[in-house]
């Protein structure tokens, strides 16, 4: 039985690692990989990728050192048949499986053993916040952070073709409870921290480096607008059908949790470059997000297709620096895109519901 549970739990794993298969598919990890490959081209070393991957890396960290028997549920691992001598064989053995172990061979191998301890003194570190982190919101349920998610006040308007009486601001801080969900959103996080850091602590900045630094942060969250419903699950979906909503409000809802998040990380930054760039990727995302419901895992990267991601960063560097050399015009044409979008999905939505 021992060797049943090591081997489920090994499939476990890869399939976990599998999810980290957005890492191939997901916009901002496409990017990095264009940016290697460019400077590896043209004779130079990749150094331009390296702060990206340094906070990849660092995200990374969280979901890659949990402990393999976490994957078990701990009701059904405490009613196996397993004596005290099997549980500690099986616990030694699982961490034989976790990825942290390996890339701590790989990095000894590689450079030296202290890089690899520091790597191990991190992860554990980050394994000792999340379960705090667990603890105390478990003990104190009110300071959980998404608690201070605030909800848009009101009703749909009157005005608006096929209102009905329903509380979309609730919608929408549930969406953008999702969104704080998936590592997407806290990379983008990070890439605004540093891009103002840079803005206000430097001490001569140069000011066309804004509108790319926003642009940097939109690519990040870009993945996500292919999978709007896929953190919902079946009864998510189920529940949205069964709300006397239209298409195109619904996919509103979710439109607005997403550049709501984009306009507060581009806030310091340049807004309207971003914005135009996650309106983009928002027309395109909400065909794949109506049509296939991409599967997604919670404090994941998200995965996407990897042709429509290739479209998503090209179109939306393309209107996001013609708005930051032109004029707003490109972001009125986005506003547009993802309007008829919307529009158009929300028609999808409707006919198979």
């Amino acid at each position: 039985m021992l060797f049943a549970i090591l081997r489920a739990l090994s499939r476990a794993i890869r399939r976990d690692l599998g999810t980290f298969g957005g890492l191939k598919v997901n916009n901002f990890f496409f990017f990095v990989a264009l940016l290697i490959y460019g400077a590896l081209n043209s004779g130079l070393p990749p150094k331009s990728a390296y702060p990206f991957l340094l906070l990849l890396g660092l995200l990374l960290l969280f979901p890659l050192s949990a402990d393999p028997l976490s994957r078990i549920p701990p009701d059904r691992l405490a009613v196996w048949p397993l004596d005290p001598a099997q549980r500690l064989v099986l616990r030694v053995a699982s961490l034989a499986l976790s990825p942290v172990l390996w890339l701590t061979v790989f990095l000894m191998l590689k450079t030296s053993p202290k890089l690899a301890m520091a790597f191990v003194a991190l992860a554990i570190g980050a394994q000792v916040a999340i379960a705090f982190a667990g603890r105390l919101t478990r003990r104190r349920p009110r300071w959980h952070p998404v608690r201070f998610v605030p909800g848009l006040p009101g009703w749909l308007p009157e005005w608006l073709p096929g209102w009905l009486p329903v509380r979309t601001g609730e919608l929408v801080r549930n969406n953008a409870r999702e969104m704080l969900a998936v590592l997407d959103v806290y990379l983008a996080l990070l890439l605004s921290l540093s891009g103002s850091l840079y803005r206000f602590l430097t001490p001569h900045p140069d000011a066309g480096a804004y509108p790319i630094l926003a642009m940097l942060v939109a690519l990040a969250m870009s993945t996500y607008t292919q999978g709007l419903f896929s953190l919902d699950g079946g009864q998510g979906a189920t529940r949205y059908r069964l709300l006397p909503l239209a298409g195109w409000q619904i996919l509103l809802a979710k439109d607005a949790a997403f550049l709501a998040i984009l306009f507060l990380l581009t806030l310091p930054l340049s807004p309207l470059p971003g914005l135009t760039f996650g309106l983009t990727v928002l027309a395109l995302g909400h065909f794949p997000s109506v049509l296939l419901r991409l599967p997604q895992r919670r404090w994941r990267f998200t995965a996407g297709r990897a042709w429509l991601g290739a479209a998503q960063v090209l179109i939306g560097f393309t209107l996001g620096f013609a708005e930051s050399q032109t004029g707003a015009i490109y972001f009125l044409a986005a506003v547009a895109a993802c309007a008829g979008s919307a529009a158009w999905c929300g028609r999808l939505w409707d006919r198979l519901r």
